[in-house]
């Protein structure tokens, strides 16, 4: 068992960092276009509906190429991962806050789409480090995590709902959904590596010990 223990932090980092970015994205999947219901009666809902999603696929293209732009140009891989991480959970939360105040329907909006789109730079981060820390096995650990990441989301979209309906406020929401953002990205940049140590790597390692 003591060969494969330092293994377990990575895994299990890419495992808890997915599964707080898959719950709040559902959350917020599930959740605002009720909030800007709500917030904003008025508003066309073409609007909310469809800018913040146009807005998350350059982002997502634009991180892909960022990341490997500073990978090849010499950047460990392990901090280029991290960083990708931290424009997903980290700034992405600071958007998210701004959702706690009182704002206008075009900011609500502007706020949306910059965490809606920050939020995929994590497809540069934890979801790629899988490919990082295990290539042989790459799609069963992917699965896991998003298996991990389906279930909590449920869970959290259902406490979403609850503390809405109990606190009167959306800002008791976007509150959660930071609080889950930081804690997953304090563990990605805590634990997160981008050496291979999948079951195939460590096979050759040990067979090339001679007695």
């Amino acid at each position: 068992m003591a060969p494969f223990s330092p293994f377990l932090p990575p895994i299990s980092a890419v495992i808890v960092t997915h599964l707080c970015t898959a719950s709040t994205f559902f959350t917020l999947l599930s959740w605002l276009p009720t909030f800007f219901k709500d917030t904003f009666p008025d508003a066309k809902g073409w609007v909310f509906n469809v800018i913040p999603w146009l807005v998350a696929i350059p982002s997502s293209l634009f991180s892909g190429c960022l990341s490997d732009h500073l990978i090849c140009q010499g950047f460990d891989t392990t901090s280029v991962r991290k960083l990708m991480q931290f424009f997903s959970m980290g700034v992405s939360s600071v958007f998210t806050v701004l959702l706690c105040g009182n704002t206008t329907f075009p900011w609500a909006v502007a706020f949306v789409s910059a965490t809606m789109g920050l939020t995929t730079f994590s497809h540069s981060g934890v979801s790629l480090n899988v490919q990082d820390l295990a290539p042989s096995c790459a799609g069963a650990l992917f699965g896991i995590m998003n298996t991990c990441g389906a279930f909590s989301g449920v869970l959290m979209v259902y406490f979403s709902g609850y503390l809405i309906e109990a606190t009167g406020s959306w800002g008791s929401m976007f509150a959660l959904i930071t609080t889950v953002n930081l804690m997953g990205l304090f563990t990605f940049l805590a634990f997160a590596e981008a050496r291979r140590v999948d079951i195939e790597s460590s096979r050759v390692r040990h067979n090339s010990i001679h007695i």
